[in-house]
Formats: C-alpha cells, structure tokens, sequence
C-alpha cells in the first residue's frame, strides 16, 4: 500500500511538471488542434492508469511473485445450530462399520484445477463439477466437495435397499441376518486393505492369473493373467452392493480410486478389459461396465456418463448380430457364461439413464440376448440351459439364463422359472465343493423368483459361504480362500468379492418380482 501511493505521487507531480513545460515553450502554438487531442488521450490514459490502481483494477498479486496453484476454500454451514454439534469422524480401515453408512467431513475444500481435470459429458449443465473428480481429490487428501455441489440425485427404485435407512430391515425381512452383515463388513474392509495404491486390485498378487482352460484345444494355456480390471470391477460392486459409492459410505476413497483406475485405462473403442488375455477380455469388460454403471445411477455423477455410453457401444457392437450371443470377440456366437455379464451391464446402464427405449440399441441388444437364451434353452418348460447351444446344460448355465430371463423381464411364475430352480434345488451349496461362480448366479436367481425354494437355498448358502471365510487373524481375516473352479483364474480378489455379492444379495437389488411396484413408490 505505501509503495502504490508513492507511484501515484510521483506520476502527479510528473504530469503537473510536463504540462508546466508544455505552457512554457509554447509548444501548442503550432498543429494545436493535433496536440490537444494527443495531450486528451495521454491524460485520459494516464488517468485511467492511476484509478485503476486505486480501486483495485490490478491483480491483488500486483508486485509480488506468486507461483504455483492458488486454492479457493468453501466452507459450508447449514446453519447456526449445526456450528455446535461435534465434526462427524471418519470410520478407520481397521474399525468396522456399518456398510455405506453416511460419513461427511465438516469442512469442505476444493481445488480449482478439479473443474478442469476433465469436462462434464455432453449436455451436462456447465455448472455441475464431476463428482467423481472431486471423490478423486478427497481420497488423495484435498478435501470433499460441499453437499450441496449438485441437485439431490434420485436413486434409481432397483437400488433403494442399499441405502442405509433400508438395508438392514430389508436383509433381515429377505432371510440375512447379523451374521452375513458381520461377514460383509469383513470383507469390503479386507477388499479395503488390499486395494493397491493406483486404485485396482490386483490379480496375480491375490492368488490368481493361475488358471486354466476347461476344454479346447487351450486348455493348458494359463488364463486370468493380467485380469485386473475384471477382479476391480468385482471389489466395487461389492462396495457398491452395499450402498458406499464415490460420494458416501466408509469406503469412499476406495470406491473413487477404482472408478478412477478403470476409466483413465479405457480404450478408444470403449472396452474396460484392461490387460486381460484374449479368453478373459470381455469378462473383465463386463464386470468392469457394470460397476461403472451402477455407481453412475446410484450418483447421478455426469462425469461417469461419457465412459458408460463407450463400454455400452463395445458390448453391443461385439454382440453376435444373428445368434445374439457374446464369447470372447465380435463374430463368436455365444456363450451362456458371457451372456449374463453383458446382459446386467446393459440393465444397470438403463438405470444409470442411458436410452433404452424402442429401436434403441440398448433395446435391440436385449432382444436378441432373448433370442441367444433360446438358442441354449432345454427341458419341457425351456427352463434348462447349457454353456453353448447343442451342449448339455448344467446346474450353473440354468442359474445364470434363469437370471437373466427374469432381468429381461420373463415372469417369476412361468413354468420355464420353476424347471430351473428344481435344477438348482438338485445342487445346494456344499462347503467341501466350493463354486463361487455357480452358488453367485443360483442365489441371484433363487432370489428374485422366491418362494420356498429360495428359503431352502438360502439356508444352505448362508451355512456354506460364511462357514469359509477367513476367522483367523493376519491379513487375510474376512477374505475367502480360492476355490477350485475358477478361484485359479481371479484368486482372493474374486472370492472375496463374489461370496460378498452372494450375502448381500438381500439388499442388492429390489427383487424382480416386486420392482414394478417398488419404482412406483419412490417417484
């Protein structure tokens, strides 16, 4: 402040001086109209010049020299009354805590360079900061943005359950208990403890990547290597299915790190395999898609969008046009096995608000996954299915077809629904035989049909599932061991994660039964 009244004093008596001069040597006798318009503007310049500086025209940095980032600091407060209550604090990794119960800090910071790390999809309101971005900043330590940042989002009424308010009435009224809430707090935070630092999950390190090919002419080739994208989209829907995304829940941080990893590595053409080799490649796809799907209708995060309607593009555009199946590339007629990936990714991706309405692709997609369900279909009632047309069916490709019938919208009372529980009903879980795989895809479908033959299978999963996970202390408490199916192929990672999935099936999805009823209600 001195040194700016000082600069304004000298410019004074320097222009008081010159128009002394000026008089003086009668230097406008001559050309005056000339001179007395270039004497007007330098005035007026010089003028502007010293007002400028009065009333702050220049930056508050003027004279100084600042470097790097500056940071703009909101701090939000609800009102007075709120000024007294405690700071709510955060659950630590090593303390257990209700699954996606809310935890918000006091005080919000931003940083401005979240706004231009990556622009909003298409359409989104330019005022609308990418939550995901600013989750990102929060796990790294820069702070949350405030809860008011955006519109209140409206979940979609499949995932009402998950929020914390219903998921416990809703686990206990479905067949949970207290014993399989204990068993998914120890896993989401064993799933916490093992993230690694660039937000994935790791395969190889986690026991997997070990696998092999069940039949063909690869069935000694090693298969599950570099599968890291599948096994992270697993861990998330864990946390997902129980109600933490990358704005709430104790596991913000990791939810937003994973988002994160899988986005920033997909590819042009919209596939989130990652590394995975060629037999596992869009089944990493597919688990990563819904993941990202899911979190971008629990959110309403636009920021999510861009990269949903990319992997959604991929799954259709390798959908056999004819047969309406997937395998492992564009032109491969189909599996049952790919099928029920891709088939929740583009369910979850209707949810999340992309189109899906008559003549769209994400309707013409189901239609013809109709159509492949068909193809593989046995039994008096069409309720068998085995892994690819022509083949046997098994207890596994009937679970995971029965499933996907009822998401495609067959109803639960359809003689084909009850042929295929009796299939399921032939193989309850047994803990000597462990199969993540097969008990994940017969619990869903078990499920969302009901009636007494999802009470049975119930009990024995629950006996089943929670008798093997990890009660010992040390770093693999709350974990599953992998089993001998596919365990080889996605290792702890995938166990963990699947047999979460399994024991919060309760609260995961409305059952498909109830869900015309239960959207109504919450609109």
């Amino acid at each position: 402040m001195h040194s700016l009244g000082m600069t304004i004093g000298v410019v004074t008596v320097a222009t008081v001086i010159g128009l002394v001069v000026i008089v003086r040597t009668r230097w406008l006798q001559s050309h005056t109209l000339a001179k007395c318009v270039m004497l007007s503007v330098g005035v007026h310049l010089l003028l502007a010049v010293v007002c400028g500086m009065l009333a702050g025209f220049l930056p508050a940095s003027w004279g100084h020299n600042d470097e790097g980032r500056m940071t703009m600091v909101v701090v939000a407060v609800a009102d007075d009354a709120a000024q007294d209550e405690p700071p709510e604090t955060t659950p630590s990794a090593t303390e257990p805590a209700e699954p996606g119960a809310a935890v918000g800090p006091d005080t919000a910071r931003m940083t401005e360079d979240i706004r231009a790390d990556r622009a909003p999809a298409e359409g989104a309101p330019e005022d609308v900061v990418p939550l995901l971005h600013v989750a990102a900043k929060a796990a790294e330590g820069e702070g949350a943005p405030p809860a008011d940042l955006q519109p209140e989002h409206l979940v979609p009424g499949v995932y009402v359950d998950r929020a914390p308010a219903r998921r416990t009435a809703a686990a206990m009224a479905r067949g949970g208990s207290e014993a399989t809430e204990q068993a998914v707090r120890r896993a989401l935070l064993w799933l916490a403890a093992s993230q690694a630092e660039d937000g994935r999950w790791e395969t190889v390190r986690h026991g997997g990547g070990s696998g092999r090919g069940h039949a063909g002419p690869h069935r000694n080739q090693a298969t599950g290597v570099g599968s890291d994208h599948g096994v992270t989209g697993l861990a998330l829907l864990a946390f997902l299915g129980a109600g933490t995304t990358h704005t709430s829940g104790p596991h913000t941080d990791c939810v937003a790190k994973g988002l994160r990893f899988l986005i920033d590595r997909q590819r042009a053409d919209g596939s989130l395999a990652g590394d995975a080799e060629f037999f596992t490649a869009l089944y990493c796809h597919g688990m990563a898609g819904i993941a990202l799907a899911e979190a971008a209708a629990m959110t309403g995060d636009a920021s999510l969008r861009a990269p949903l309607e990319r992997a959604v593009g991929y799954t259709l555009a390798t959908q056999h046009p004819t047969t309406g199946g997937w395998r492992y590339a564009a032109g491969d007629k189909g599996d049952t096995s790919q099928l029920g990936w891709q088939v929740m990714l583009l369910e979850a991706a209707t949810q999340a608000g992309l189109d899906a309405g008559p003549g769209s692709g994400i309707d013409r997609g189901r239609q013809r996954a109709q159509a492949f369900l068909q193809s593989v279909s046995s039994g008096r009632a069409g309720g068998l299915a085995a892994y690819r047309a022509g083949e046997r069916p098994t207890m596994p490709m009937t679970a995971e077809a029965l499933f996907c019938r009822l998401v495609l919208g067959a109803s639960s009372d359809h003689p084909s629904v009850s042929e295929a529980l009796a299939v399921i009903a032939e193989s309850s879980p047994d803990r000597s035989r462990p199969n993540a795989y097969a008990w994940y895809y017969a619990t869903l479908a078990s499920f969302h049909a009901g009636g007494r033959q999802w009470q049975a299978w119930n009990r024995h999963m629950q006996v089943a599932v929670l008798s093997l996970q990890r009660q010992d202390a040390g770093s693999l408490h709350g974990s599953w061991d992998p089993d001998p199916v596919w365990g080889g192929h996605g290792g702890r990672v995938y166990a963990t994660a699947m047999a979460a999935l399994s024991l919060e099936v309760y609260y995961r999805y409305v059952p498909l039964r109830e869900k015309s009823t239960e959207v109504a209600k919450n609109h």
